[in-house]
């Protein structure tokens, strides 16, 4: 895979005028707590640059065409020192990622899965990959230490971050999809222990493994209790941050699951309301649905009145009168699940993408609404780079992006898993909408 270190973006100044504060923040601790999200939001973001880089040159992955190697520590260590000279010029400006995921099934059994993928750090300048069947990989734990190897059993395809050696979604040749969101604040990890390395795991590599080992959330399920997710002793030394991942996992059933390490203990939640976010747990986040338990997608009748004065509502959508509409983890994760649960059944997995893909458009972050920074002349956008859409029976593995939203699929069926190296693309061509012109077709 490309082995680029991406810079991050600069702070944007805006002078012209101040951002309103359309509501004051409800009290004190909901300001430390927001501040404390967004400052680990940043430093996994750095985490991740750094992390990376140092994995790419003693891993020696196979780099995709045209990437040059970097194989000698002397170029590992220019590179990290580059990126923590970057991260102290940077550290003021701080990422935003909101992703969204939604998961469901169709009359036929087609498991549609779907997520949205938000990032504020840098232009991710994500990669479609290929990773084929027997490919070896070891998991990067530190400086000096490796741990878990294996050889794909299965090939999969993935989509990278700045084109370093990590899926951050995909699927593989079974319909299995993996896919990891940001859970910042509650991520923790399990302890290093010496005498387990062989079976230890790197938290940015839980997609790898899981894409390249397993055809089902069953299996999975199993699989994880016998390995240690760890995170980078190393940077957690660096930086103070941990690498705040959990991951959604869904088979070609439509069976899903959640997966959080959340105080060193691994969780496997059931996904059977459909949806994820972010922060907080899994848990807390279908104990909050029961504050909206009174939300129906029938709305109010229209003869209502007190004493002759009309009740009727103004229009339709009475019946969701409540659900919230802003970007936070705990409102999009209320609004997948109501998308979920009300949707129209569809038959098949062509009407199960299309309705997913109506449903994500609702959880895209245009540029400049979400701003993380110091002030509001002084901050960092958050924003929608691209969302992906899973037919996990037919194995298609769809995607669009920021700069082209037309639909592209890959058709796992047909890709050659047999391949002797790894091998991807640019998600986009060129970085311009694709739109079709009908002018000409009006009758004469």
């Amino acid at each position: 895979m490309l082995r680029s270190i991406c810079p991050a973006r600069p702070r944007q100044k805006n002078s012209s005028r101040p951002i309103n504060r359309l509501l004051d923040p409800p009290g004190k601790q909901f300001v430390v707590e927001m501040i404390t999200v967004s400052f680990l939001e940043f430093f996994m973001a750095m985490t991740l640059r750094l992390f990376s880089a140092a994995a790419r040159v003693e891993a020696d992955m196979p780099p995709l065409p045209g990437a040059s190697s970097m194989k000698r520590r002397s170029t590992a260590a220019r590179i990290i020192a580059s990126i923590l000279a970057g991260t102290m010029l940077t550290a003021s400006v701080q990422p935003s990622l909101s992703c969204t995921s939604l998961v469901f099934k169709a009359a036929d059994g087609t498991g549609i899965y779907a997520r949205t993928m938000e990032w504020g750090a840098s232009d991710l300048k994500s990669e479609m990959v290929l990773i084929p069947r027997k490919t070896t990989q070891s998991s990067v734990l530190g400086t000096d230490k490796t741990g878990i190897s294996w050889s794909n059993v299965y090939g999969y395809v993935g989509i990278n971050p700045a084109g370093y050696p990590y899926a951050t979604d995909g699927m593989n040749e079974t319909g299995l999809t993996v896919g990891a969101l940001f859970y910042p604040g509650f991520a923790e990890y399990q302890q290093p222990e010496a005498a387990e390395q062989s079976k230890t795991l790197s938290s940015m590599d839980v997609v790898n493994y899981l894409l390249g080992n397993f055809k089902t959330v069953e299996e999975v399920r199993q699989a994880l209790p016998k390995l240690r997710v760890v995170k980078n002793a190393d940077l957690e030394k660096a930086f103070g941050s941990e690498l705040p991942l959990h991951h959604i996992v869904t088979d070609s059933t439509g069976a899903s699951i959640v997966v959080e390490y959340t105080k060193g203990v691994l969780t496997i939640f059931d996904n059977k309301v459909g949806a994820m976010t972010n922060s907080p747990s899994y848990d807390w986040h279908l104990l909050n649905l029961r504050n909206y338990a009174n939300l129906k997608p029938l709305g109010a009748p229209a003869n209502r009145n007190i004493n002759g004065v009309s009740l009727a509502p103004f229009g339709a959508g009475s019946g969701m009168h409540g659900l919230p509409g802003d970007f936070t983890p705990p409102s999009r994760f209320l609004r997948a699940v109501a998308f979920v649960a009300t949707m129209e059944p569809v038959k098949d997995a062509a009407a199960g993408v299309a309705a997913a893909s109506s449903m994500l458009n609702n959880f895209d972050i245009p540029q400049g609404l979400v701003r993380e920074g110091a002030s509001a002349e002084d901050y960092h956008l958050g924003f929608t780079q691209w969302s992906v859409i899973g037919d996990t029976r037919n194995k298609v593995y769809y995607y669009w992006t920021m700069y082209d939203r037309r639909m592209r699929s890959i058709d796992l069926t047909k890709l050659n898993f047999d391949a002797a190296k790894p091998s991807g693309f640019p998600l986009d061509r060129i970085r311009v909408q694709d739109i079709e012109n009908r002018s000409a077709d009006f009758g004469k």
